[in-house]
């Protein structure tokens, strides 16, 4: 299956995203677009996630592995049904990365 969507370290398809690295630099992990409720768009600050490299601190929010994530300033928040009910991912390509998702998840 072709990726909409494709960088360092996700891809998204029609329906799942890959994460290349879940958990550190390794750790593969898919989520079924099935199992997102919602997107929305945050900004990170000291105090919500841009300094966090990878995992939780809260057990409700996860952050895939990103070295990058430093230097970024926003996110995309995907609201599921799983254990970690937001997951934050920080796209390379941020917009490109978020209408997608929008447009797949429009169609559920």
């Amino acid at each position: 299956m072709q990726a909409l969507y494709n960088d360092k370290y996700i891809q998204i398809f029609q329906d799942k995203i890959s994460f290349k690295a879940w958990c550190l630099p390794w750790g593969k992990k898919e989520v079924k677009i099935e199992h997102i409720k919602n997107i929305s768009e945050k900004k990170m600050g000291i105090f919500s996630g841009k300094n966090r490299i990878s995992g939780t601190s809260n057990f409700r929010d996860w952050f895939h592995f990103d070295s990058e994530r430093p230097k970024k300033d926003k996110a995309i928040v995907l609201e599921t049904d799983l254990i970690y009910k937001r997951l934050w991912i920080t796209p390379q390509r941020h917009a490109e990365a978020f209408k997608t998702l929008n447009q797949i998840i429009s169609k559920k």
